[in-house]
């Protein structure tokens, strides 16, 4: 299957397909693969479950089973397959291939939730971020919290207020959602300043704590809200919607594991205040 017989299907809610290998090209293609599983979990009424392997699904006869399974590996040479699971595969030969995003892929999907901007809006906006699309997107999230009717005042307050001139000043904010989002070239870019960012080893540590804890709860409790969170429904469907899926609840455990000792290694352990970021980066992209 092509990906746009699979979006063609979506749109229809035709699809039976309910084991499908899809493809990715690059980290950005995973914005469109995410919009297609939160589709298809909607459309099969499934909870999306991220799982190691295909042998973790449990045998249906013992249980009611109501998830999506979502395997993400670097190659799959499996001959096994099971319903309403879907493998996301970097080296893959056969499968749904999701080429590199493009910039009216993401103007389309900008206007979905952007329904108060133009077009030209957001390609200008688009411009702005020089291909750094997560970045785009994490920005524009603070647009999107607003109701239709006031996000083109929001935006023009933005751009009046020159908050758009200085898209190009990274920040601890931006490189922590690089390492939730496994967005390697953010990282080196961020990495790069570092000396010049206001970001302490620490805090850092105390944002993905708390950032990774809230995705392990969410990707493991589908059921769970913001109260249960203690956040606003706005920033659980923002965190639900684009920082969920970049890991499995396993690696999750282990991150927590590890931001939860940064502290005692830096002062029984030995590790430098300068090496902290290092550290902690190194270990969780390599979980």
């Amino acid at each position: 299957m092509e990906i746009k017989e699979l979006k063609s299907k979506i749109e229809n809610k035709t699809i039976d397909d309910r084991f499908m290998i899809w493809v990715i090209d690059n980290d950005y293609s995973m914005i469109i693969a995410n919009q297609y599983l939160h589709k298809l979990s909607d459309i099969w009424n499934l909870n999306i479950k991220y799982i190691d392997s295909i042998n973790d699904i449990p045998d249906k006869s013992f249980i009611e089973d109501d998830n999506l399974y979502v395997i993400n590996i670097d190659t799959w040479n499996n001959d096994l397959s099971h319903d309403n699971c879907i493998v996301i595969c970097n080296k893959c030969k056969n499968g749904i291939k999701f080429p590199k995003l493009q910039d009216w892929q993401l103007v389309d999907y900008s206007l979905s939730f952007l329904k108060g901007l133009d077009k030209q809006d957001i390609e200008w906006l688009i411009t702005q971020y020089n291909g750094n699309y997560f970045r785009f997107l994490n920005d524009i999230e603070k647009i999107s919290i607003f109701d239709t009717g006031s996000q083109k005042l929001v935006f023009n307050k933005l751009l009046d207020d020159h908050q758009f001139d200085s898209i190009t000043s990274l920040n601890v904010w931006d490189l922590s959602n690089a390492i939730i989002k496994k967005d390697i070239r953010l990282i080196k870019e961020v990495l790069k300043v570092i000396d010049y960012i206001d970001v302490t080893p620490l805090g850092l540590s105390a944002i993905l704590l708390n950032n990774f804890r809230n995705i392990l709860i969410i990707q493991s409790n589908p059921r769970c809200t913001g109260s249960d969170l203690g956040i606003s429904d706005k920033q659980f469907f923002v965190i639900k919607k684009y920082n969920t899926g970049f890991y499995t609840e396993d690696q999750l455990v282990k991150i927590l594991d590890m931001l939860t000792n940064v502290e005692y290694l830096y002062k029984y352990d030995g590790i430098s205040m300068s090496s902290l970021i290092d550290y902690m980066i190194c270990i969780i992209m390599g979980v």
